[in-house]
């Protein structure tokens, strides 16, 4: 993914700007179907290709829990149980793969108030856990559709880096510009164009500016 270029230089220091937070990325979309899950797991195991860097994939749409289906962790705790039970400790839910650098973390049991867990205090606790003491660790979330539910804005209140997926000539113009603008003040954002019928070289274009 030709993105990951300008998410890495905002996390090492090389961006246009310094951000807070940078480690961590979220990848959404206005409305369902726009293929943000398959991009959030395609991103984090390119990122974890990185010599220097550990990458946490974390399951954070949680009506749909995509990730959590397609990796078989149904039923494991996940970051609604941590963000539920302070007795979890988010250890507990940081699952190794077969892919060297990269952890997930499922979406965990549903709670019936997940919009104000995952806009939180003890969020942010899990999310500095999350991306270790060492800030050597990616964390990169799938969200739900930003026009779909309250917990995606939620979720996007504590990241520093957001990946937008727009899936072509489908979605349009308007809904992009909505959902862009509930995006209003998040440090960063990138777009990719996803289901094109350009050649696959030039199958995702990405734009990206700052808040």
């Amino acid at each position: 993914l030709r993105i990951k270029r300008p998410l890495m230089g905002n996390v090492i220091g090389k961006g246009a700007r310094v951000l807070a937070h940078a480690e961590r990325i979220v990848v959404t979309s206005a409305v369902p179907g726009e293929g943000k899950s398959f991009t959030a797991m395609n991103l984090a195991l390119s990122l974890a290709r990185e010599r220097d860097f550990e990458v946490l994939l974390v399951d954070g749409d949680i009506p749909k829990f995509d990730i959590t289906r397609v990796l078989g962790l149904e039923g494991q705790p996940g970051l609604m149980d941590v963000l539920a039970d302070e007795q979890c400790r988010p250890a507990e839910v940081m699952l190794r793969t077969d892919v060297p650098n990269l952890l997930v973390v499922p979406a965990g049991r549903r709670q019936s108030h997940t919009a104000e867990l995952l806009g939180s205090l003890r969020m942010e606790y899990v999310l500095e856990e999350f991306g270790g003491r060492n800030r050597r660790r990616l964390v990169v979330f799938d969200s739900s559709p930003l026009l779909a539910t309250a917990e995606s804005q939620a979720l996007v209140s504590h990241m520093g880096q957001v990946v937008m997926v727009v899936a072509a000539d489908r979605t349009p113009q308007q809904v992009v510009n909505l959902a862009l603008q509930s995006l209003n003040g998040s440090p960063y954002i990138g777009l990719i164009l996803n289901m094109s019928r350009l050649p696959a070289s030039e199958n995702h274009y990405d734009h990206s500016y700052y808040g």
